[in-house]
């Protein structure tokens, strides 16, 4: 692995947890019956589809690392 795409792997792996803190407080949010959170339809859809995209975000990121770095392009 190329020192840049272990750095960029790094970046992305530090990332991973402000996912998982926003599973967890989409979580609370939904167990708790947090008032601004569940009479808002619009935020809890943004809140949801935001949490759902950086996940597969960063996986994919971390997925595509793997094979830019095989492809020798140059």
């Amino acid at each position: 692995m190329k020192p840049k795409t272990r750095t960029i792997a790094a970046i992305l792996l530090l990332a991973l947890p402000t996912v998982e803190i926003g599973g967890a407080s989409l979580l609370w949010l939904l167990t708790s019956g947090e008032p601004g959170y569940l009479d808002n339809p619009l935020r809890q859809n943004l809140f949801r589809a935001g949490h759902a995209h950086a996940g597969v975000l960063l996986v994919l990121g971390l997925v595509a690392l793997r094979y830019v770095d095989e492809a020798r392009l140059s």
